[in-house]
C-alpha cells in the first residue's frame, strides 16, 4: 500500500458542494497538505491565478474560496474533499489540474528525489500515462526558468527595519491578506488571517552574559536561554503546551526547539459550526546570536481536526526549514 493511499483511495465523501473552480483549487490544496504540509498558501494561491480557470477571481474570491476548503478539510477530512472534488473534474482539466499541483513543487529548475514517490501515487490517482506527465512536469520547469530569469529578488519589496538599527528583514506578510506588524521593544511579528507568523525576538547580549557565554560556552547558554524563554513566554501562558523536540544545531551555532500549542495558533476558526475558536499550531524557535545581539526567530504551523499531519519528524523538519528561509532574507548588522 502506498504512503498517500489513505488520501486517493479513501472512500470518505462530503456534502459539500463545489463549483468547477474549487474542485480544482481543492485537489492541489489536497495534494499541498498530502505531500507537503508546510507549503506556502501564497504559492499555491500565485499558481492559481496564472491559469485561465481563475482568470475572472478577485483577492476576496480567492481567500473566501481557501477558507471554504479549509472548513471541509476540517470537517470531513482530506479524503472526503478528495473525492468530491475529483468526482467533479471533466477530462478535459485533468492535466491541468495536474500541471497546477505539479507547479507547487518544482524549486530551482526541478522536481526533487524527496517529491517523486508523491508524484507517482497522484498521477495514478488521476489517471495520467507516464509520457503526458513526463511531458507536463518538463514544461512546468520550463516555465519556471523562464519565469526565475526575469525575477527580481524579493528583498527588492519593502523592508522592515528594527528601531535599533540591527536588522532588517524584507517583510514577508500582504496587506491584502490581512497582513500585520506587531512591534513591542525587542520585537516584531509578521501575521496575516491565513496563519502565516514569523516572529523575532533579541536583545544586547550584556557584558554579565558575555561572560556566561565565554565560560559556559555558547551551546550551554543558549539552551538556558531558549528553555526559560519556553517556559515563561509559551508553556506558562498556553495551556496544554508542550515541548516536541529540541536541539543543538553545531553547523549553524544555534538552538531549535518545536513546542504543540493546542488552540495558541494566531488565528481561529469554526468547528461543526460552533464560534470561533483558535487553531491548534506547532511553534518552532531557534534562537542564535549575530553581532553582539542574542535573536529567537519563530514560526508557526497551524493544523486543524481532521488534517493529516505527517510524522513528527517531517514536520521538525518543515518547520526547521521554514525558519531558516525566514532568516535568509534578514540582514544583521552591529546597531546604530
Amino acid at each position: 500500500m502506498g504512503k498517500f493511499d489513505k488520501i486517493f483511495n479513501s472512500e470518505d465523501k462530503s456534502a459539500a458542494t463545489l463549483t468547477l473552480e474549487e474542485s480544482v483549487a481543492a485537489v492541489a490544496l489536497v495534494a499541498a497538505e498530502t505531500n507537503s504540509p508546510d507549503t506556502d498558501a501564497d504559492i499555491l494561491e500565485s499558481i492559481l491565478w496564472e491559469s485561465e480557470i481563475f482568470a475572472e477571481y478577485s483577492e476576496d474570491d480567492m481567500s473566501a474560496m481557501f477558507q471554504k476548503l479549509a472548513g471541509i478539510i476540517a470537517q470531513d477530512g482530506l479524503g472526503a474533499l478528495f473525492n468530491t472534488a475529483w468526482a467533479l473534474i471533466p477530462d478535459e482539466l485533468v492535466l491541468d489540474t495536474f500541471a497546477i499541483t505539479t507547479a507547487m513543487f518544482v524549486a530551482d529548475g526541478e522536481v526533487s528525489d524527496k517529491h517523486k514517490p508523491f508524484f507517482q501515487e497522484f498521477q495514478k490517482a488521476l489517471g495520467v500515462e507516464d509520457e503526458e506527465s513526463e511531458e507536463i512536469i518538463e514544461d512546468v520547469i520550463a516555465a519556471y526558468s523562464e519565469e526565475s530569469e526575469g525575477e527580481e529578488s524579493d528583498l527588492d519589496g519593502p523592508l522592515y527595519v528594527s528601531p535599533e538599527g540591527n536588522f532588517s528583514v524584507s517583510i514577508p506578510v500582504d496587506e491584502q491578506r490581512g497582513g500585520k506588524i506587531d512591534e513591542e521593544d525587542g520585537s516584531v511579528a509578521f501575521s496575516d488571517d491565513f496563519g502565516v507568523l514569523l516572529k523575532i525576538d533579541y536583545f544586547l547580549i550584556a557584558d554579565a552574559a558575555e561572560a556566561e557565554i565565554e565560560s559556559a560556552g555558547e551551546e550551554v547558554y543558549l539552551k538556558s536561554f531558549l528553555d526559560n524563554f519556553i517556559s515563561q513566554a509559551i508553556l506558562d501562558k498556553v495551556p496544554n503546551s508542550k515541548l516536541l523536540h529540541a536541539e543543538y544545531l553545531e553547523d549553524e551555532e544555534a538552538y531549535f526547539a518545536v513546542l504543540d500549542l493546542p488552540a495558541g495558533a494566531t488565528i481561529s476558526g469554526e468547528k461543526n459550526s460552533g464560534p470561533l475558536t483558535r487553531i491548534d499550531a506547532y511553534r518552532g524557535l531557534m534562537a542564535f546570536i549575530a553581532d553582539d545581539f542574542c535573536y529567537t526567530v519563530s514560526c508557526q504551523r497551524i493544523y486543524e481536526e481532521g488534517n493529516e499531519l505527517g510524522s513528527l519528524e517531517s514536520e521538525v523538519e518543515g518547520i526547521m526549514n521554514n525558519i531558516f528561509a525566514f532568516i535568509e532574507t534578514i540582514e544583521f548588522s552591529e546597531a546604530a
